[in-house]
């Protein structure tokens, strides 16, 4: 962004000295109390039109108190907005962070919650209502945070001035990870209840993510480099950035292959008025090919995986409809649909490709030792 868009903020502190800290009559022993406060810079127009608009943003307070063990905890508290904005209403049921983070032993936990959001723009609005969050992690290595992470949204509405509107309800996603010696385990899941949109409710739907054995050590090298280079590149939309940061990932790339690293997605599956799919993956490297990790050839060598999946016909038909409907139309939609179905599913299903059973199609594949079979049959791979 050029020089023109950005604004400039003061963020002013005010010290308490221990051992006693606090006020209007609830003091807490420690080494010293921090609050911070934001207001516009002086002679910045930016952020003077900025406050002008939202003046809530001078209530804005963070406090931290630091004990005499050294534990640091804090908050910080964004107050509720409800105001036009740039021709759009907006409705911010404000922002409440807090934390803790214990030097000793690496830990950083807290809470997020976020009470409701309502956009409205013309005809149209979107809204958000309780984004929670909480975090227990500890700094495993530099810059490397293993622990628990859950986040969730009750509801979240898109309503378009035109167009089907779509409603979200009870979104979860969590993470457990770990660390043993120098190798990274993590677990994610995400859910969700339902998923309306226009008359049709889709829901619910889940799906895992596991991965194993992947290179600590690595991660943290490359977090450290990535921040490094975001603070001595002043341009981070150049290509001279995006090329390094490419050299970083294919570094990070070859170190993980280095070991026996493993991804997988042990559970997929998601509810329609069409029927259900289902699905599951994974892929475990069975030695180190650092030396190999970017020739593809090479790397299959050392490669196992497995998929399968099934789903409902319909709900095939279902998705290759919306398409057609776009691309087509609606005359003699339905007869183009079945039509072009029978040509890419028939001869799979001929070929013992995908198997058909009451309505569902199904196939599993391996990958080992360099072959690939689909539902017990061995495909060539070129």
């Amino acid at each position: 962004s050029g020089e023109a868009d950005v604004s400039r903020f003061v963020v002013s502190h005010a010290l308490q000295h221990g051992p006693l800290t606090g006020g209007k009559g609830a003091f807490t022993p420690g080494l010293a109390r921090i609050t911070s406060t934001v207001e516009p810079l002086a002679g910045d127009a930016g952020s003077q039109d900025v406050f002008a608009t939202i003046p809530e943003l001078a209530r804005t307070v963070s406090e931290i108190h630091v004990g005499f063990d050294g534990n640091v905890a804090g908050d910080v508290r964004v107050p509720a907005i409800d105001r036009n904005i740039d021709g759009e209403h907006v409705a911010w049921g404000g922002l409440d962070l807090r934390a803790e983070f214990v030097p000793a032993s690496r830990k950083l936990s807290g809470s997020l919650n976020m009470p409701s959001l309502v956009v409205k723009a013309g005809e149209g609005s979107t809204e958000l209502e309780a984004l929670t969050g909480e975090f227990d992690l500890v700094e495993v290595l530099p810059l490397v945070y293993a622990g628990r992470v859950d986040a969730g949204i009750s509801t979240m509405g898109i309503m378009p001035a035109e167009g089907d509107d779509v409603r979200i309800t009870n979104l979860r996603l969590s993470s457990n990870s770990s660390c043993d010696t120098s190798l990274y385990h993590f677990t994610q899941n995400i859910g969700v209840e339902s998923v309306a949109v226009g008359a049709s409710t889709y829901g619910p739907a889940s799906c895992e993510l596991v991965g194993k054995n992947i290179n600590a050590t690595a991660l943290s090298e490359f977090q450290a480099s990535l921040q490094e280079l975001y603070r001595d590149m002043g341009d981070t939309d150049s290509e001279a950035f995006y090329d390094r940061v490419g050299q970083l990932y294919a570094a990070l790339f070859a170190k993980v292959l280095a070991g026996k690293p493993e991804l997988g997605m042990p559970h997929l599956k998601m509810v329609t008025p069409l029927g259900d799919l289902k699905g599951a993956f994974s892929v475990k490297l069975l030695s180190p090919v650092a030396e190999t990790g970017l020739n593809p050839l090479l790397l299959l060598q050392h490669l196992e995986a497995g998929a399968e999946l099934a789903v409902h016909e319909e709900l095939l038909k279902g998705m290759l409809r919306i398409g057609m409907e776009k691309e087509f139309g609606g005359e003699n939609l339905e007869e183009m649909v079945q039509q072009r179905y029978a040509e890419r599913i028939e001869p799979l299903v001929a070929q013992n490709l995908l198997v058909r059973e009451g309505g569902i199609l199904s196939g599993e594949a391996l990958f080992s030792s360099g072959r690939l079979t689909v539902n017990g049959k061995e495909m060539p791979l070129f």
